[in-house]
């Protein structure tokens, strides 16, 4: 839930005459401020009733043609009898529908997330292991360039990463 403070001086209600203390909610709102699995965050309230309303009269405007088209639903009181019988489940339908709509964005925005921190392990993870990789070839050369120290020999390998040079004798130009 939220969280409020108190601010350091009461400010003066002009309307009431009087002095009160007025409490503000704080910038330490905790990610997902829900009580149950069947509410709705308070960031995504506007765009869930926003949602609903218009699912709500898309379906209205569906029934009141299904009545005017029906063969026993002439005149206003027919017609209402036709949207008292079907409107609710038509309501409790958008309900739902805008629920599934607002928490499935809200669904994919976290597994947006999820799935970048996953490919940034996966470059961190392959960058080690070039890094290590690279390291060993060095580690390798080095071996081998002391061994040839050691034994008296010369060492003409170059260096992990260089390119040998060309030979001159076998190029025809």
């Amino acid at each position: 839930m939220a969280r409020y403070n108190e601010p350091d001086a009461p400010i003066n209600d002009s309307r009431r005459g009087d002095r009160h203390e007025n409490y503000v909610l704080s910038e330490n709102l905790v990610a997902d401020d829900r009580e149950s699995i069947w509410t709705i965050p308070a960031r995504l309230k506007r765009w869930y009733f926003a949602l609903f309303s218009i699912q709500v009269v898309i379906a209205t405007v569906v029934l009141v043609r299904a009545a005017l088209a029906g063969e026993n639903t002439r005149g206003v009181e027919a017609v209402l009898i036709y949207l008292w019988q079907y409107m609710a489940p038509a309501a409790v339908a958008s309900a739902a529908f805008t629920l599934v709509i607002v928490d499935g964005i809200n669904g994919l925005m976290v597994l947006s997330t999820w799935l970048e921190e996953t490919l940034e392990k996966r470059r961190r993870r392959q960058i080690r292991a070039a890094v290590e990789s690279e390291r060993q070839r060095w580690l390798d050369w080095n071996r081998r360039r002391e061994a040839a120290a050691d034994a008296g020999e010369e060492f003409t390998e170059p260096p992990p990463g260089t390119t040998q040079p060309e030979s001159k004798s076998g190029s025809a130009e």
